[in-house]
């Protein structure tokens, strides 16, 4: 498992609303890269996925059906404020702080160190670097 994987496994799972069946979360519906959904809405026991092939379908399902199909929730997209809160939560926040520019700065001693930097754009750890520092960061 990548850095990448491992790190965003974590954040999954110390954040369980990015796995809950509502609007904008992704499943999969098994066979090949043409079949990722994604969940837009729910009403009265039946949900509407559109798939992301290349014709954009619709694709009407019960919740039944979704179980019978075995659906996998892949999740939704993992924010800025979804990494920041795990760190958050693992860390005392006294000694960290995210600069403007995306850099989590951590002071230790009196000295500040740069641990991890985030691409304000995406939302994302910066370089495969970065998410391995997340993870030696929260002892994942």
């Amino acid at each position: 498992m990548t850095e990448q994987l491992k790190a965003e496994a974590f954040v999954r799972e110390a954040r369980p609303a990015l796995m809950e069946l509502t609007f904008g979360c992704e499943v999969n519906h098994g066979q090949g890269k043409d079949r990722k959904i994604t969940f837009i809405s729910k009403a009265v026991g039946v949900i509407s996925l559109m798939r992301t092939n290349k014709h954009g379908d619709w694709q009407p399902y019960s919740i039944e059906q979704c179980y019978q199909d075995n659906l996998k929730i892949i999740g939704h997209p993992i924010n800025l404020q979804d990494w920041l809160a795990v760190l958050r939560e693992r860390l005392d926040e006294s000694r960290w702080h995210l600069k403007s520019d995306g850099r989590v700065m951590w002071e230790d001693h009196g000295v500040n160190f740069e641990k991890l930097k985030f691409n304000l754009t995406t939302g994302q750890p910066n370089s495969p670097q970065d998410y391995a520092n997340f993870n030696q960061i929260v002892n994942n």
